[in-house]
C-alpha cells in the first residue's frame, strides 16, 4: 500500500510541476497571483451616514456596555457592584468625553469641518462599508465639507454671502432657509439650496469653476454661526470638493493626494501666475516679452491671460528661436511637451513649498490637470501627476519628480 501511495504521489508532483512549467512559459502574469479586488468607488455621504459614523467612533465604548449589562445577568453582589461601576463610568464618558461629543456634533448637524475633519471621521464608515476591498483601492468621496479649504486662490468675485433676500428666495415654509434667514441642521440637504443659488448668479458657469459661499449656520446646540462652503462646477451641478481615501491593506486612510484642476478665474489664475513671474524675474532669457504681458510669452508656454498650455506655431513670434528653427508641427509638439515635463517641478515647488513627502505612510502626489491648446479647433487636457521626493521645511521648499503626464485630446 506505501509503495502504492508513493507512486501515487511522485504522479501527482509530475503533473503539477509540468503545469508550473507551462503556466510559467504561457501565463507568467498568473504565477503567485490570487484573486484580487482592487476597485475605485465613488461616494456621496447621505445623512445617514454622518449619525453611522457618530455610532462606530462610539462603538467601542457601547460594545463594552453592552457586555457589562450582559455579564450583570449572572452576576453576584459584589461583582454587581463593579460591574454597574463600570457602566455609569463609560455612560458618562459618552456624554462628556470631547472624542464622543465631537461625534455626536457630526451625527447631529451632518457636517464635517475645518475643527472635524474628514480625514480623521470618514474611515470610520468606510471601514465599516467596504471591507472587502484589497490594498491599493480608492474611494473618491463628496460630503458636506464646510469653513475648510483654500479660499485665497478664489477671487472676490467668485465670493458671495447670502442675504436676507436669498434665504426668503430659497423658501420659507417649516425648515426652509427663508423661515429664520439661515440654515439649519434640521435641513434635508443646505447643499440642495446653494446649488440652486448658484445657478441663478451664475447662469454661464463651466466645468471646473469654483466658487465659495457664506451663510449662517443653526447648529444642533442651538448656536448660530457663521459658515463657508467651496463650490465646484462639474459641468450640470454645483457640489462640494471631492477627497480621495484609499485601501492601505489593513484600513482606509486619507489619501492626501492634491488634484489641482488650473482653471481660468476673474483674473490671471494665481497657480500660473506665480510660475511665469518667477521665470520673468528668475531666468529673463526665458521670458520673451521684457514689458507688458502678452499671451504666450515665455519658454514653457503657460498664457498669462488663459489656464493653457500653448501649442500653437506663433510661439515662434515671440522670440523663441529653438521653436522657430524646427519645421514640422510634430518636432515642436516633441519639444512643447519636453518643456512641460521639464517645469513641473519647479511649477509644483512654487506652489506647495511645505508639503511632506508623505502623510501617515502615505505617500504625497500632486495632480494638475490643465488644457493643451493647439488651435481655435483642437485642444486637449493634460493630466500631470507629481511626486513629493524631499520634504519642505520651512526654509527649504520641498522637491518635486514627474510621475507620469499624460493628455487626452
Amino acid at each position: 500500500m506505501k509503495k502504492i501511495y508513493f507512486i501515487a504521489s511522485s504522479v501527482a508532483i509530475a503533473l503539477f510541476t509540468a503545469c508550473q512549467d507551462y503556466n510559467t512559459t504561457n501565463f507568467p502574469e498568473l504565477i503567485g497571483a490570487g484573486p484580487t479586488n482592487v476597485v475605485s468607488y465613488t461616494y456621496s455621504l447621505t445623512d445617514a451616514d454622518y449619525t453611522s459614523i457618530a455610532t462606530a467612533v462610539k462603538k467601542p465604548v457601547n460594545d463594552s456596555i453592552t457586555t457589562y449589562k450582559a455579564l450583570l445577568k449572572t452576576a453576584n453582589r459584589t461583582d454587581s457592584i463593579v460591574l454597574n461601576a463600570s457602566i455609569n463610568r463609560l455612560t458618562t464618558k459618552l456624554t462628556t468625553d470631547s472624542v464622543y461629543i465631537k461625534a455626536n456634533y457630526v451625527g447631529n448637524n451632518k457636517i464635517l469641518n475645518s475643527n472635524l475633519k474628514g480625514k480623521d471621521y470618514l474611515p470610520f464608515l468606510f471601514n465599516q462599508k467596504y471591507i472587502y476591498a484589497d490594498k491599493g483601492s480608492v474611494i473618491k468621496v463628496t460630503y458636506n465639507n464646510v469653513d475648510n479649504g483654500d479660499t485665497l486662490s478664489i477671487p472676490a468675485t467668485s465670493r458671495f454671502i447670502l442675504t436676507d433676500v436669498d434665504y426668503i428666495q430659497m423658501g420659507t415654509g417649516t425648515n426652509q432657509p427663508g423661515q429664520y434667514k439661515e440654515m439649519s441642521s434640521t435641513m434635508s440637504s443646505v447643499i440642495t439650496y446653494l446649488n440652486s443659488y448658484l445657478k441663478i448668479k451664475c447662469p454661464y458657469a463651466v466645468a471646473g469653476d469654483v466658487k465659495v459661499v457664506s451663510y449662517l449656520f443653526y447648529d444642533s446646540n442651538k448656536i448660530a454661526k457663521k459658515q463657508y462652503r467651496i463650490l465646484s462646477f462639474d459641468g450640470q451641478n454645483w457640489g462640494s470638493i471631492v477627497e480621495q481615501y484609499i485601501y492601505n491593506g489593513k484600513e482606509w486612510v486619507y489619501d492626501p493626494t492634491i488634484t489641482l484642476p488650473l482653471v481660468r478665474v476673474s483674473g490671471n489664475n494665481p497657480y500660473i501666475m506665480k510660475f511665469i513671474d518667477y521665470i520673468r524675474t528668475n531666468t529673463p532669457e526665458k521670458f520673451f516679452q521684457k514689458g507688458t504681458y502678452i499671451n504666450e510669452e515665455h519658454y514653457y508656454g503657460f498664457s498669462a491671460y488663459y489656464a493653457e498650455i500653448i501649442y500653437t506655431n506663433d510661439r515662434t513670434t515671440y522670440g523663441d528661436a529653438a521653436i522657430k528653427a524646427l519645421t514640422t508641427d510634430a518636432d515642436k509638439y516633441v519639444l512643447f511637451k519636453k518643456r512641460v515635463a521639464e517645469a513641473m517641478p519647479l511649477f509644483t515647488q512654487l506652489n506647495f513649498p511645505d508639503l511632506k513627502t508623505d502623510v501617515s505612510g502615505i505617500q504625497q502626489y500632486v495632480v494638475f490637470t490643465i488644457i493643451s491648446y493647439y488651435s481655435s479647433s483642437k485642444s486637449g487636457l493634460y493630466t500631470i501627476k507629481m511626486k513629493c521626493i524631499k520634504s519642505g521645511t520651512g526654509t527649504t521648499p520641498a522637491e518635486y519628480e514627474v510621475v507620469n503626464i499624460t493628455e487626452t485630446l
